[in-house]
């Protein structure tokens, strides 16, 4: 399967708000399966952004040329800790320092367009995960991306960990701009030129990111209808299970009923009837009596 379609998909996904990304992921699932089984597996393992990685991701969206800066500068940096160079060391951590200060207030602007309340935890890692890109190539290739599913976390200049923290494939190391040599290709460009580019490129962006942000909410909007008719479906048929239950148990309650009825009038005939089996049976013992009495004085008389 090739990798350019599933990181196609995986931006699509990683630029939504996460409460967005379960439904659009699963509508895409659906969509692809038939044609591409493989693929299909392969986006449903995508998993939602924790809101730290959101925020980073919306800022490589929206920030890139100060994303490629920090990087960049995390190059430098790493070049003067192998000179040993303090002070070029002091200076360039300044500037990271002023550039992750710069992207928190961006990101903190994003999570209320976004109706997210961006904690002072979740800013924490936003500044922990900038930072930690900063601290190797493959950090930075990570955060680059835009597509994080978790922060990252740096610890001195050793590696940092990337297991599980980023969706697809990160970006290409030859597929990075330079800081130094986009800052001489903006110097040399015509200014006015520059600013009606850099318009009409800001203004395709937002007419690609509000339509695919619409496509996502129609799927997510079938997504959801196709749920709650499945629900529906259920539902019916408990209740109609439950109907036909309810109608066997008042019909056994008729048959019982009527047994009842039957019962009670076979006990009244017979406590009829012993009451009249007492009767002559009563009659009969005074009628042997009787005849006892008359038996007794017919022997008498004889005598």
């Amino acid at each position: 399967m090739a990798t350019d379609a599933l990181n196609e998909d995986a931006d699509h996904l990683y630029g939504l708000a996460p409460e967005e990304f379960t439904a659009a992921r699963n509508a895409r699932v659906r969509e692809v399966k038939p044609d591409d089984r493989e693929l299909a597996a392969r986006i449903q393992e995508l998993r939602k952004p924790s809101p730290a990685a959101f925020l980073v991701n919306q800022l490589v969206r929206r920030k890139s040329d100060e994303i490629d800066d920090l990087l960049d500068l995390g190059a430098e940096l790493r070049q003067s800790q192998a000179r040993g160079d303090g002070r070029q060391l002091n200076r360039l951590a300044r500037e990271r320092r002023g550039l992750i200060g710069e992207l928190l207030d961006t990101a903190s602007a994003i999570a209320e367009e976004f109706d997210r309340d961006a904690s002072r935890a979740v800013l924490d890692e936003v500044e922990q995960t900038l930072a930690a890109g900063t601290v190797d190539e493959p950090a930075g290739d990570a955060v680059r991306s835009g597509r994080l599913i978790r922060g990252l976390q740096a610890v001195g200049f050793d590696p940092v960990d990337l297991d599980g923290a980023v969706a697809g494939a990160p970006l290409a190391a030859s597929a990075r701009p330079k800081r130094e040599r986009r800052r001489a290709e903006t110097a040399t460009r015509d200014t006015k030129t520059d600013e009606r580019a850099a318009t009409e490129e800001s203004e395709r962006e937002a007419r690609e990111h509000a339509k695919a942000r619409a496509e996502f909410k129609v799927r997510e909007a079938r997504a959801r209808a196709e749920e709650a008719d499945k629900e529906l479906r259920a539902a019916t048929e408990q209740a109609e299970e439950a109907e036909g239950r309810l109608e066997a148990l008042r019909d056994e309650r008729e048959e019982l009923s009527a047994r009842l009825d039957e019962v009670r009038r076979e006990i009244t005939e017979a406590e009829r009837r012993a009451r009249s089996t007492e009767r002559d049976r009563g009659r009969a013992a005074k009628a042997a009596e009787q005849a006892h009495e008359e038996l007794d004085d017919a022997t008498a008389k004889r005598g």
